[in-house]
This record gives structure tokens, sequence and C-alpha cells, in this order.
């Protein structure tokens, strides 16, 4: 499919658009220029608003699109034409379709002329619902042989945004439909589920028990009514992965703002605890302060007296044991003494016998009393030094030293009291709690795809099981021969073998081209791609690709440009390896990419990307004194877009910004 010409009158920012895109074979590029704003996308919008049909829901919707500088003598209506060309079974077919939208009786319509080589179909909202609906029919088909609008996205899409692709969850399924439609695999699917519907048919019709053929066609039914809920659950897994993709951000950040607010209730908590410590040592302090005034006497008054004391009562213990154990003799004890000691002298003769025994005595018993043997503390009896030991050795302390200990400590924590509740304050009110409802709606959706996963595995389950429950009804046929079904029998595994084959021809394919392009258009792993793996099957599809040193490079944690990169590269040889041959129009096509990467992409990527490639970009995206000049021999032609503000309405003059298109 080439597209010639694109027109647009009254729509959006253009008021009379006449663009000649058609394209020589050695110069496949149509190079637009344009400022931000100035039209590009409109532009791109136009082109496929020709295609597939604008949807206008109202009337206001219709005033949004139409062109707000349009003169008053302007008649209200939006203008959309395409010419193209294309091979339908091999043969090149020349189109003109013009879509035409204006409002009747307050509600937008439609009309649509097709030029097919001459032949010219018209029909709109008005026309009979019958007669519409077959000339829909004939222009879908035409569309579909070109560009089927599912797989306009691969072959229009915005540069900027084709990283997305590889988000978890979207690139498996985008990638899927790219490959079993693009490459026709679709078709051989479809004929495989047609030949087993024909089957199954006929299969019902051989089956001789009335009740054996309900009971088949019940489970058929079944069957089917299953695969069209697993269909239905696919489209909503999709769905709900995107959604899930999109409030990923949010999510995390307020999961980070739960994690703020735990973090705030733990402080609050820790200086809850800071408070009640507080005022219960102030209660223990009041409890012990009265305590020690209730027990004055015993606390504080003994205990003094006792250590006072203490030296002076261990004395007289000290003096009464030593008294104990070395007893005073009575005087009359000592005058018997004396007397018998005299006595015995003065038989040995030696103590003169006119020696007065009286004398001697009173001498003695004068002596005994001056070596101090007499009890100091006779006063005392043994009760009393008893209890004197028992004062000192009494429990009783003074406790005022801990109260006053206590009394510092206390006043310490309660003047911090203003500055705890003050925190206390300012964490509670950074609490706010709105972050929730983000979290909550995440993880609900999460759920929701778990359990939509899990139907989905039980469904194939389930549909195993009755497609091995209706097989064995197909050996109750009739003896005699039946071509039909035995062909039918046949056709069903024959075109699921033919996909199958296919895949792993193209699959191979594929992954040689692949690894070609990465190693020269992937800078960040250039001349080191030493492979790329594609799964043996469509229902779990993935691509890997490895390092040289052996190891999975793993595409989310490519940067921005390495992903938009591997992107392009994988759109670029699905089309290029596919049934069909459309148009690549690209807007913003630089992206997010460096030097080195343009420089890969002018030299090794757009001059043999398409037999027609559409180019929308800013002088700073595609550079006049480099980027351009690079280009410059693949180019048929250049165009700038200008905005005229004060009318607003842009305009089409050739050359890209200023500079003509040399052409030697």
């Amino acid at each position: 499919m080439i597209i010639t010409r694109v027109k647009a009158h009254n729509y959006k920012t253009y008021l009379d658009l006449d663009l000649d895109l058609t394209v020589e074979a050695e110069r496949p590029i149509i190079l637009i220029g344009g400022m931000n704003g100035g039209g590009k996308t409109t532009l791109f919008e136009a082109i496929y608003g020709a295609l597939y049909g604008l949807n206008i829901a109202n009337e206001r919707q219709f005033q949004e699109l139409l062109n707000a500088g349009a003169p008053p003598t302007e008649k209200p209506e939006i203008v959309l034409e395409l010419s193209f060309k294309g091979l339908v079974t091999g043969t090149e077919q020349k189109y003109n379709l013009r879509r035409t939208y204006r409002v009747m009786s307050s509600r937008p319509v439609e009309n649509v002329r097709l030029n097919l080589n001459g032949n010219v179909v018209s029909y709109g909202t008005q026309t009979p619902a019958g007669e519409r609906h077959r000339y829909e029919q004939m222009l879908n088909k035409i569309i579909k042989a070109n560009l089927p609008q599912e797989l306009s996205k691969y072959f229009l899409f915005d540069a900027m945004q084709s990283s997305e692709l590889l988000k978890e969850g979207v690139f498996s399924q985008i990638i899927r439909d790219n490959i079993q439609n693009v490459m026709g695999f679709n078709k051989y699917l479809m004929l495989k589920h047609a030949a087993e519907k024909l089957h199954q048919k006929k299969a019902a019709e051989r089956i001789k028990a009335k009740k054996e053929r309900e009971e088949y066609e019940r489970l058929c039914a079944e069957k089917e009514q299953k695969v069209q809920r697993k269909t239905a659950l696919e489209a909503a897994l999709d769905q709900s992965s995107r959604r899930l993709q999109e409030m990923q951000e949010a999510y995390d950040a307020a999961r980070e703002g739960a994690r703020k607010d735990a973090n705030a209730r733990q402080r609050i908590s820790e200086i809850d605890a800071k408070i009640n410590e507080a005022n219960s040592s102030a209660e223990r302090y009041c409890t012990e302060a009265k305590d020690l005034v209730d027990n004055l006497e015993g606390s504080v008054f003994l205990p003094k007296l006792a250590s006072q004391l203490s030296q002076e009562i261990a004395n007289i213990v000290r003096i009464k044991d030593s008294l104990k154990k070395e007893p005073i003799e009575s005087p009359q004890q000592l005058r018997d003494i004396t007397h018998r000691v005299l006595d015995l002298l003065r038989q040995m003769q030696l103590l003169d016998a006119n020696a007065n025994e009286e004398d001697i005595i009173a001498q003695l018993i004068s002596r005994r009393c001056a070596d101090g043997k007499d009890d100091p503390y006779a006063i005392l009896e043994d009760d009393d030094v008893a209890a004197l030991v028992g004062l000192v050795n009494s429990g009783g302390h003074n406790t005022f030293p801990h109260l006053s200990e206590s009394k510092m400590a206390c006043e310490t924590k309660l003047g911090n009291l203003d500055e705890w509740h003050r925190q206390r304050y300012f964490l509670q009110q950074s609490i706010d709690g709105n972050d929730q409802e983000v979290i909550n709606n995440y993880e609900t959706e999460a759920e929701n795809q778990r359990n939509i996963e899990i139907e989905i595995e039980n469904l194939t389950v389930e549909i195993q099981r009755l497609d091995n429950r209706i097989h064995t009804f197909d050996i109750q046929i009739q003896e005699e021969p039946d071509l039909k079904f035995d062909t039918l029998v046949k056709l069903r595994p024959f075109f699921e073998d033919v996909a199958k084959t296919l895949l792993q021809r193209k699959r191979q394919q594929i992954e040689t081209q692949m690894q070609e392009q990465l190693n020269i258009l992937l800078l960040s792993y250039k001349g080191h791609i030493q492979r790329v793996e594609i799964s043996e099957n469509l229902e779990d599809f993935s691509i890997k690709i490895f390092h040289s040193a052996g190891n999975e490079i793993a595409l989310s944690q490519l940067n921005a440009a390495s992903k938009q990169i591997f992107i392009q590269v994988l759109l670029k040889i699905l089309r290029n390896l596919g049934d069909y041959n459309p148009p690549v129009m690209i807007d913003t096509v630089m992206g997010v990419l460096d030097n080195e990467s343009r420089d890969a992409l002018m030299q090794e990527y757009f001059p043999q990307l398409a037999d027609q490639t559409i180019l929308l970009c800013t002088t700073s995206e595609i550079r006049k004194d480099s980027d351009y000049k690079q280009i410059e021999a693949f180019i048929s032609k250049t165009y700038t877009l200008q905005r005229d503000v004060a009318l607003q309405r842009t305009e089409v003059v050739e050359g890209y910004f200023g500079t003509p298109l040399n052409r030697d």
C-alpha cells in the first residue's frame, strides 16, 4: 500500500490541505517538518481518520474538530480524502476514499465516497441500513486487504510511545496480535476453527442415537461458550494489565506515603510511651514522698541515730564481751588467796614472821582496782545491750536521698511534656490517610487480575476436558465411507500444523534478522548480541536477547532509547516478513534517542524501513546541518508545516524549514 495524496478540508488546524505523498522507488522517504503545535499530529490523525473514519459522537464534538479559523462563509463540514494504491490478488488497484462530515438536526452524519479504478460507490448515514451494510462490508474488505485497522498502530505510531510496548502485560499481547495478523497466521487459525466447527457439525449428523447427538451438541455448545468466555477474559486481562501499569506510579507513591504514615504512627507511639512514663514517674514520686512523711521516725530519725551511735555501741559490746572472758575476783576471794600464799611463804621461811597480813591484802586490793578491771557500763543489762545492737542492725534506712533523685528525674521528664505534645500534634497532622484509597484501588485491580488468570487457567482445563469428551463421539459414525467427513477430520490438525510450521519458519527469520539489526542499531550492545530467542508458541509469547558472554539481557532494564530502538527494529522486521506492505508513518521520530542512536537510524534504519516512510519531526529531531544530510538522498519530497496563529490554520510549503530538496 502506497499513499499518493491526502486532503483535509476544515479539519482542526487545516482549512485546505492538499499534500502529494508519492515516492520514488529509490527515494522512499517523505520528510514533513513543523514546530510543536504546528499540525504534525493532526496530519497523522487526518490520514488515520480518512482510512477508518472519525468517531464523532455529537454536535459539540463535531464543532471541536471544525477549523476555528474558517471564514463565516465557509460551509460547516469536514472533508478527509485519501488516495492510495495497493496490490489485491496480485493486481495493483487505485483507490480514492473521501469521508464528509456535517451536522443535520443536531446530529453528526457521515457520507463515504469510494472510487475504485473509476468505479464509484457512495453511501452514508442516511442510506438504508441493508444497502449501507453491504457497502461498508465492501470498503472494510478493501481496507483490510491493505492495512487492517487493528494493525495500524504498528505502522502509524508515535516513536516516543513505542517503548511503552515493552511494559509487562502489554508486550506479549500486542506482539502476539501483530504476528498473528501481519504474518497471516490468523487465517490458518480461523480455517482450523472453521474446520473444527464443520467437523463437529458433521459428526453430530452422523451420531445415530438422539440422546448421544444431543449430548454431543450440548458439549460443543458448552465448549464454544467457554472458549468465548476465555477470549473475553483474555481481553479483560490485557485491559487490567494496562490499568495496573497506569496506576503503578500513583500506587508506588501511595505506598511510600503509607510507609511515612506508619513511621509517623510509630513515633507517636514512642512519644505516648514517654508521656505515660513521665506521668507514671510523677505518680510514683508522690507515693514515695507520702510514705516518707508517714514513716519519718523509722525511715529518717532512727537510722540517723543508729548511724551516730554505732561506734559507741560497738565499744560497749566489745567491753562487755571482754569482761565476760576475764572475770574479776571479789575482795573476800582475794583475801583467802592471799592468806594461803603468805602462810606458804612463812613455812618456807621466805617471809618475815612479823609481816602484817592485812597490810599486804589491802595493798593488793588497792592495786587491783588501779588496773581498771571494773565494768564502766555496769548500768547496762544484757537486754539493754541487745536492744542497742538491734538498733544498729535494723533494716531501716534513710530514703530521702533516693526520693531527691526521683524528684530531679521527674522534673526533667515533666519539663519535656510540652515538647512531646507538640511533636505528637504535628506528627498526627502529617497523617492524611488519602493514599489508602489509591492503594486499595490498585490492590483490588491486582486481585481482579489474579482472579481472571485463575479463571482462564480453569477454563483452559475445562475446554480440554470438553474437547476430549467431544472427540470420543467421533468413533460412532456410519460404516459407509464419507469423504467430506474424513477430509474435515484431517483439516483441523492440518491447518494447525501449517500455522505451527509457519511460526517456526518465521521464527527463525525473525530471530536472525533481529540479531543482525540489533547488532547494528542497539549501540549499547553493538556487535555483542549473540542470539535472539522467540518462544515456540503464540499463547505465551516472549522475545529474549542474549549477550555474547552468554547472559540474557533483560528488556525491562534497557534505557528508554534502547527500548525504542528494540521496538522499532522488531516492527520493521515483522513488517518485512508479514503479508502486508503498508506505509510507515512515524511521529516524534527521534523520541529519546542520543546522537549515536540517531546516526544509526539515519544510516541503517529509515532508508530501508518501507516502500513509503513518512517522517513527522521538528528541527531538533532531524537537524538540518547533520541528520538531514544523511538521509537527503533517500527523500522524495520535503514539506514544512507553518502555523498561522492569528488565522488559526496551518499552511504547507515545500522544503524542509527553508532548505530545498537537492535531487542531484
